[in-house]
């Protein structure tokens, strides 16, 4: 039971980092130069700004809900196996 627990719980912290990274480089993520360009190609070749920039934000903003569900299931993975370690210590005393 111990050894399951410690796997699920570093998967958890895991997932964790990796929704809080996604969260935080999102925007670096999508507002490279290579991103903006293959955005304007796939369009044609031209574009205009407004729309080029819209576009590029409803990505960053998609990106960072990803991350934080993906923080969110790990998080309280996390707390929920805070909880059961807690109530197995109870138990023992």
């Amino acid at each position: 039971m111990k050894k399951k627990i410690i796997i699920v719980s570093i998967i958890m912290l895991l997932m964790f980092i990796i929704g809080l990274g996604l969260i935080f480089s999102a925007s670096s993520i999508w507002n490279d130069g290579e991103m903006r360009s293959a955005i304007i190609i796939r369009n044609g070749g031209v574009m205009d700004t407004h729309h080029l920039n819209s576009i590029i934000e409803s990505k960053i903003f998609s990106l960072q809900i990803g991350g934080l569900v993906i923080s969110l299931i790990g998080g309280f993975g996390l707390l929920g196996i805070g909880y059961i370690l807690l109530k197995e210590n109870n138990n023992t005393n």
